[in-house]
């Protein structure tokens, strides 16, 4: 989660939902009462056609709920503000939030309880990517940070001529490796875990080799319309970067899966799968990860929710981690197979007693 904006006074957050975390996050944020404002589309009727049309709209929230079989978050409720010309104000809507959605939530009063879940979700560790915008004319080397973009370093390739074919690919092969020593100069002084190389043609293409073969970091390769610092900006408009953290995300739940078969594997009682064995395992205060499937914090099965929402609480309320994962996933497919819920313990429990 990222924190845009918060105007403490008057009670408004401006946020950036990263991850399906974040969703299970405002989930468990916002009541009803509160206002909600985004970017939605709304079925418009023109001369009997209807369309839909993009638009922001504020509504005031009756009922917030994971839409079944998708990775969205549904807000809906009365909209209160939104283009008068569409006569929308007055009327129902659904604001459907997913990963890369920016929402400015109201409230009254914040909790205690809601701002600490907030501030928890948002105090991730920054992604340590660089952005490479490449193209046959420039180079640029570029950091994200929450704040903006650092430009590092700017290099001119100054290749020969088209019509000097051989010797402009010489030139080309030396630029690539002097930049790939820039670059990897700044992984190692930066602990840099990724790199997304961007821009037109296929000289990116030539980057990516050269750093694939001789570092073990993630590479990235994306289409941009040109190179340097405005390819990297195109690029991050475009959601490379939210592309990255999706993989990382992946890499975390890969972690966690390994962890927890580790545990099952040794019979050492650290391990809980399955809605009874891990409510247990809750009631008793001894989860220190809890692993859960999409599928089932969205399912149409109110029950079934209602009795996951209730471990999850007990879980996070003595101090476990909560991680969802995607059912479109291998790990996730893995926990699907344990009953898409399982925990790492802290200590050893005998929950077949």
């Amino acid at each position: 989660m990222k924190i845009i904006g918060w105007d403490e006074r008057h009670g408004r957050m401006l946020l950036q939902v990263e991850s399906r975390d974040d969703l299970w996050c405002l989930y468990n944020v916002l009541s009803p009462g509160d206002l909600v404002t985004a970017r939605t589309l709304r079925e418009i009727k023109v001369d009997d056609k209807s369309s839909r049309k993009p638009m922001t709209l504020k509504v005031r929230v009756e009922k917030v709920e994971f839409q079944p079989y998708t990775d969205k978050l549904r807000i809906r409720g009365v909209v209160v503000e939104g283009p008068d010309e569409f006569g929308v104000i007055g009327s129902y809507h659904s604001i459907a939030v997913g990963e890369g959605s920016e929402v400015l939530i109201e409230k009254e009063r914040w909790s205690k309880h809601e701002l600490d879940r907030i501030f928890k979700a948002s105090s991730r560790k920054p992604l340590k990517a660089l952005l490479v915008g490449i193209d046959s004319d420039e180079v640029a080397l570029v950091l994200p940070h929450d704040y903006g973009l650092e430009l590092v370093a700017e290099v001119r390739l100054d290749l020969p001529g088209k019509h000097e074919p051989s010797k402009r690919e010489e030139v080309l092969e030396e630029r690539i490796r002097e930049i790939s020593e820039k670059v990897k100069e700044l992984i190692r002084r930066l602990d840099l875990k990724a790199v997304a190389i961007v821009g037109p043609g296929f000289v990116k293409d030539y980057l990516a080799r050269e750093l694939t073969s001789s570092t073990k970091v993630r590479v990235y390769v994306d289409a941009a319309s040109t190179g340097g610092y405005q390819g990297a900006k195109e690029a991050i408009k475009r959601g490379v970067l939210r592309r990255v953290l999706k993989d990382f995300d992946l890499v975390e739940e890969a972690e966690l899966m390994d962890e927890l078969l580790l545990h099952v594997s040794k019979g050492d009682g650290k391990a809980a799968y399955g809605i009874e064995e891990v409510r247990r395992a809750a009631q008793c205060g001894a989860v220190d990860k809890l692993l859960v499937l999409d599928e089932l914090v969205r399912s149409p099965d109110l029950e079934l929710r209602s009795k996951v929402e209730e471990i999850i609480e007990m879980a996070e309320k003595r101090g476990a981690k909560v991680k969802i994962f995607s059912s479109l996933e291998e790990p996730g497919q893995q926990l699907k197979s344990m009953g898409g819920l399982a925990a790492i313990l802290r200590y050893g429990l005998d929950l077949e007693a």
